[in-house]
């Protein structure tokens, strides 16, 4: 695989089409794996700076979990012009330090959602995501429109790339979509079954052509998910090669540009010298610092030596006591939920053929809704996260989500929350009691990613039914052996905890239909016939109507049980930053860099 330069395309223009296969990935936690190429030769002396490009306007409100936007508003332009600092930092360089990358790249090509943070300062997408709505708005691309065949991008006027490199065209968004779909990249063959080609209309325009209709295209292309990155295509031609970790990343539009890396220990990026299009950062530099015991990040805030950093929430009462304060991410990000591992249909495509274990009790909604009302989400909330969640009434959904119903919220209480007693009731009504108690298996595993309090969420909660008379029997695995469980139908009569976060449409593909590579949900027919239909239509109306259905549905049949709502979230110093406005899924879990303001 290789980039496109301008020429080749205009000549391939001239002959037929240009074949770029891409597409995207309908997982929710996309992470590119692969190496960087072999080191380039020395990269090109970089042209004059540049000045500055057209600024963004934030657009009418959207659900921020659509799917498919259809459209965005034109902004207004801004004037160029040299940095005007909008606050006075009380340190040159501001330290963020986290755990760091599973894998190091200064080739964007590597990158995937989990892992591209790490140079996420110095790119920018073609859409963004607001972290007051939580809804896609224009970054990159000011318009764009979405059809069952196409996703069609126009970009603005005068955004410059760093260093020199020149203004940003559509040629430089199909070569950056050329290098997603690049073998190092680990999604690269997701994306390759989707999409049909990338077709350049203008300077300012270019057309992503869809194989078949993909719902969640427009997600992973923003900064939602991060790992489609811009960079400039003349800076790649000079250099002639995806560069290493000795080398510089190829030149992006962000407001930071990067300066160095050293491998295992920091990446540092500095404010670009020039009016930014869009904002200009308040701290002249930002250092990402990695390392890995929380213990040695805790001690280094408290010391001063970083001043931002996610803590497991046992270590934030020490940062409280020290002065220290909390940022969540401003939407839900990681959902927690007790899955039904158990119930799948003989057949996905034939419901008449009924169910393979038919007759397990988990098939009784009253044993489902028991199981619920036997958990105390208040004391989760308060023990494990400092009462940082946020009540999540039906599996997958918040306020904000298409397809919200305010009913959920209303009834949840009688039909969903903690009532030990109630849950007896219901058991009892199923049959089973003092001498004939209910028998669950309950998945505890090895290791819950992204939720370091999961196995003690866990073990809570299973202590949790057994107060309401069921007798528990706890299966340790990892998540490689369940999922080949899950996948023969091995699991009949079984509930696991499960954390991650999604769109709507990957919420009902993974958690609510039985077409996921490894069924993990109680699986109704309807959410299938649903799930077909969502996957069927890029129109924003219809999913909307698709996503209430799905809502409704696993609401009234507790098709899963609901837990919280988790933040991500970042512990800092208030001497230094005053705040830090970021989405926080767990995707992208930290981004808007430039959003951190420095303390007055």
């Amino acid at each position: 695989m290789y980039r496109i330069s301008k020429c080749f395309m205009l000549s391939m223009a001239l002959m037929c089409t240009l074949l770029l296969v891409v597409g995207c990935s309908s997982g929710s936690d996309a992470g590119g794996s692969g190496s960087a190429s072999a080191a380039p030769a020395a990269p090109a002396a970089a042209p004059a700076q540049p000045q500055a490009a057209a600024a963004a306007v934030a657009p009418e409100a959207q659900r921020p979990s659509t799917v498919a936007p259809l459209s965005a508003p034109t902004p207004k332009a801004a004037s160029s012009g040299v940095v005007i600092p909008t606050a006075s930092s009380k340190v040159k360089r501001l330290v963020v330090s986290m755990a760091g990358p599973a894998e190091e790249y200064n080739n964007a090509t590597g990158m995937g959602g989990t892992n591209a943070y790490q140079l996420g300062p110095m790119y920018e997408w073609t859409a963004t995501v607001s972290p007051d709505s939580g809804a896609y708005e224009p970054m990159l691309a000011e318009n764009w429109t979405i059809t069952n065949d196409s996703v069609t991008y126009k970009f603005r006027e005068g955004v410059q790339f760093h260093n020199g490199w020149g203004e940003l065209t559509a040629y430089d968004f199909a070569d950056s979509v050329a290098s997603a779909l690049h073998p190092d990249n680990g999604n690269s063959g997701a994306y390759n079954r989707a999409v049909a080609s990338v077709e350049v209309l203008n300077d300012r325009e270019a057309k992503i052509n869809l194989k078949t209709i993909n719902v969640t295209l427009f997600r992973n292309v923003s900064q939602f998910t991060g790992g489609w990155e811009l960079m400039s295509s003349k800076h790649f031609d000079e250099v002639g090669d995806y560069p290493g970790l000795d080398d510089q990343p190829i030149a992006g539009t962000g407001p930071y540009q990067f300066i160095e890396r050293s491998e295992g220990s920091y990446v540092r990026f500095k404010r670009v010298p020039y009016k930014h299009w869009r904002v200009t950062p308040d701290f002249e530099e930002l250092e990402l610092r990695f390392i890995v015991e929380e213990s040695t990040r805790l001690a280094a805030l408290l010391v001063g030596e970083i001043h931002v950093t996610p803590l497991a929430t046992d270590m934030h009462q020490v940062a409280f006591k020290d002065g220290k304060k909390i940022i969540n991410g401003t939407i839900p990000a990681k959902r927690t939920l007790l899955g039904f591992q158990c119930c799948y249909l003989n057949d996905r495509t034939k419901p008449e053929l009924g169910y393979v274990f038919p007759d397990v009790p988990l098939m009784d909604v009253r044993v489902r809704r028991a199981i619920s009302k036997a958990v105390d989400r208040d004391s989760l909330n308060k023990a494990l996260f400092g009462n940082g969640g946020r009540t999540m009434y039906v599996q997958g959904y918040n306020e904000r989500s298409d397809g919200w119903n305010a009913e959920w919220k209303t009834r949840y209480p009688a039909e969903y929350a903690y009532d030990p007693a109630g849950a007896k009731a219901l058991l009892a009504e199923a049959g089973f009691g003092p001498d004939n108690p209910y028998e669950l298996d309950v998945i505890l595993l090895s290791a819950y990613r992204g939720l370091p309090e999961g196995t003690d969420m866990l073990l809570a909660i299973t202590r949790m039914i057994e107060d309401v008379g069921v007798k528990i029997k706890l299966e340790t695995m990892d998540s490689t052996t369940m999922g080949k469980k899950a996948r023969a139908f091995e699991f009949d009569n079984h509930i696991a905890l499960k954390s991650t976060s999604s769109d709507l449409f990957t919420n009902a593909y993974i958690y609510a239909s039985q077409y996921a590579r490894s069924p993990g949900a109680f699986v109704l027919p309807r959410l299938n016939e649903l799930h077909l239909a969502a996957r069927g239509t890029m129109d924003q109306t219809e999913h909307s109507k698709i996503f209430a259905e799905i809502g409704q549905l696993i609401f009234d049949n507790v098709q899963a049980v609901p837990l919280l709502w988790v933040p991500n979230a970042v512990i800092y110093n208030p001497e230094i930053i005053s705040g830090w406005a970021f989405p926080g899924s767990m995707i992208n879990a930290y981004s808007h860099w430039d959003n951190i303001k420095a303390a007055g």
